[in-house]
């Protein structure tokens, strides 16, 4: 007795994961999150070990505002490949908008640890010490990351929205005062 259809050589099984991740990496990219969840999901529950398809994943549900599913998910990737910058910068991410933020400050260190120039690890850092209400700290990490990334406009719009909101910058010295709680510095909660 024969099966139906022929056998797939292992080369076509090897290709069928990563077309499917192509499928729902495009689905994310044009906006069909649904589509790109019900794919990516498929995918990871079925090859638990495809790195690269839990980060889509969680990118996936961080557009669609499921936070805690994302956080699992680069969570699941770190798992996977714990000396990736970008995986931990994601996750960081993921539990900042949960308002988990020593955690995100922990991964966002991590990150640096890693890789201290890489983009936007020191502006995510920067944002969640100002929401801890640690605007030195938050300038310090502003500077850095326009330091290394000159470009970076957010970061530049930070900065000067900190400058003004902790009045604790002098313009005369061209940095912080030495004290920001004597000028009256106000942190953002």
């Amino acid at each position: 007795m024969w099966p139906f259809g022929r056998r797939k050589s292992d080369e076509e099984k090897q290709s069928e994961p990563r077309e499917r991740f192509k499928e729902g990496t495009r689905a994310l990219e044009r906006g069909d999150i649904a589509e790109a969840i019900a794919i990516l999901s498929a995918l990871v529950r079925e090859q638990p070990d495809y790195m690269a398809a839990h980060v889509n994943l969680g990118h996936a549900y961080y557009s669609n505002g499921e936070f805690v599913a994302a956080a699992r998910q680069f969570e699941e990737a770190h798992a996977l490949e714990p000396d990736n910058p970008k995986v931990l910068l994601n996750h960081a991410a993921a539990k900042s908008a949960l308002d988990q933020l020593d955690e995100a400050i922990d991964l966002l260190i991590e990150a640096l640890s890693l890789d201290a120039e890489f983009r936007d690890v020191h502006y995510n850092l920067a944002i969640a010490y100002w929401r801890k209400g640690r605007p030195t700290e938050a300038m310090a990490e502003l500077e850095m990351e326009l330091a290394l990334h000159p470009d970076h406009e957010a970061a530049k719009q930070a900065a000067a929205r900190l400058k003004a909101e902790s009045g604790a910058f002098s313009e005369q010295d061209g940095g912080w005062a030495a004290d920001p709680e004597d000028v009256g510095a106000q942190s953002e909660e």
